[in-house]
């Protein structure tokens, strides 16, 4: 194995722009006996785990072969039918599956929108304060981030 090998010389300029998780580093705070609002630690009571196990029970009982395989990229049909079904419900129209993505998270899906709509030198307006993570997932790909003070009615 080499010693002394820079690595750095062969990461991509974008890699400057990159840092550590500021919701990681938040979660360093979290202690057994303290529920932490900033960092996406919801409280465990709170998880439907029961519900849970026997979904899970009845997929893999019911459908093992194509729940363990691999899907297609932008969401399994079924999902993506059920989700339209649901927001039909709460007053919002999708037309058509294939008008939605399924992500694995926020982080998967900011870091989408910001390799689609942001180049260099951008502009884009935040909420200020706003959601750490979104301007972490923004920030690799070069825009000027401009926050906007808010108040009791919204961004000022």
């Amino acid at each position: 194995m080499a010693t002394g090998m820079d690595i750095n010389q062969f990461l991509a300029d974008r890699s400057r722009l990159m840092r550590a998780s500021e919701i990681r580093e938040l979660l360093k705070w979290v202690t057994e006996n303290v529920i932490s609002f900033g960092g996406g630690m919801p409280d465990p009571s709170s998880f439907p785990a029961k519900e849970i196990i026997e979904i899970t029970r009845d997929i893999l009982t019911t459908k093992a072969e194509k729940a363990l395989q691999y899907g297609t990229t932008g969401g399994i049909l079924e999902l993506k039918e059920e989700l339209i079904k649901f927001m039909g419900k709460v007053g919002i129209k999708v037309d058509g599956p294939e008008n939605i993505i399924i992500t694995v998270g926020s982080q998967e899906a900011l870091d989408m929108i910001g390799r689609l709509f942001i180049n260099p030198g951008d502009c884009v307006i935040t909420e200020s304060p706003t959601y750490l993570a979104a301007l972490q997932a923004f920030r690799i790909y070069g825009p000027r981030i401009v926050g906007i003070p808010m108040d009791e009615e919204g961004i000022s």
